[in-house]
């Protein structure tokens, strides 16, 4: 006897399971190209020496403008150019000794021994920085394999990006839950521009990637008559 609409040979629970393996490859696809991206990035980051540049970082009504110099992994520095008037002129020096902010609202300079920091210390001014993490944070995103997607590509201070939306859950702690867009150069991996869910939004308007930078660029030395407070790990 013949089954009427079904092919020669092919019964329901044959094509049911044919779905399954598709959608299972489909899957398992997916899977694999987050885990490619995650280590494409990874290898891209790899080969960063050294960034120079300047950028934008937005939250709600204000804007600080920030020159930024970065050598992976210890050595960072920002200067404040332009934004509220607590924050204008603050400078950030970040190196594998201490980590120091001046800032000239208070005529204060924070300073922390980076030789002894722990957890406990990340709080702290000059303990690090939200921009030192940064790279380091947005590739541990691809690597939890969170749902995302591929957008449009962009132009970003006149460089080629990788332009990504991923969905944060609430439990991952570096970024607020929600979608997180994130704008990656296509040559070495560095998020040039990001906006989370906080309405947080940070963009290089220059970037400028391995030229070398005076190893004075990551030293400090405060004001005369500045406010000195130096922070020691508790015991």
């Amino acid at each position: 006897m013949k089954h009427k609409g079904r092919g020669p040979g092919r019964t329901f629970p044959q094509r049911l399971w044919q779905a399954l393996l598709a959608l299972g490859l489909l899957l398992l696809a997916a899977c694999g190209g987050r885990q490619d991206l995650a280590g494409q990035v990874e290898q891209q980051l790899g080969r960063l020496q050294t960034l120079q540049g300047r950028l934008q970082i937005s939250l709600q009504s204000a804007t600080l403008e920030q020159e930024i110099w970065v050598q992976p992994p210890e050595f960072l520095r920002t200067e404040t150019e332009a934004g509220p008037p607590a924050f204008q002129g603050t400078i950030v020096v970040l190196n594998d000794r201490e980590g120091w902010v001046y800032t000239p609202a208070l005529d204060m300079a924070t300073v922390v021994d980076r030789t002894q920091y722990r957890p406990d210390l990340l709080g702290e001014a000059g303990a690090g920085s939200m921009l030192e993490r940064l790279p380091y944070q947005v590739l541990a995103v691809l690597q939890r394999g969170y749902a995302l997607r591929e957008l449009a590509d962009e132009t970003i201070a006149g460089r080629p990006t990788r332009h990504l939306e991923v969905v944060i859950p609430d439990d991952d702690g570096a970024f607020p839950p929600g979608p997180l867009e994130l704008w990656l150069d296509r040559e070495f991996g560095y998020p040039l521009a990001l906006r989370d869910s906080s309405g947080r939004q940070i963009q290089f308007t220059l970037a400028i990637f391995n030229q070398e930078i005076d190893p004075l660029v990551f030293d400090f030395v405060p004001p005369p008559g500045a406010t000195v407070h130096r922070v020691q790990p508790q015991p």
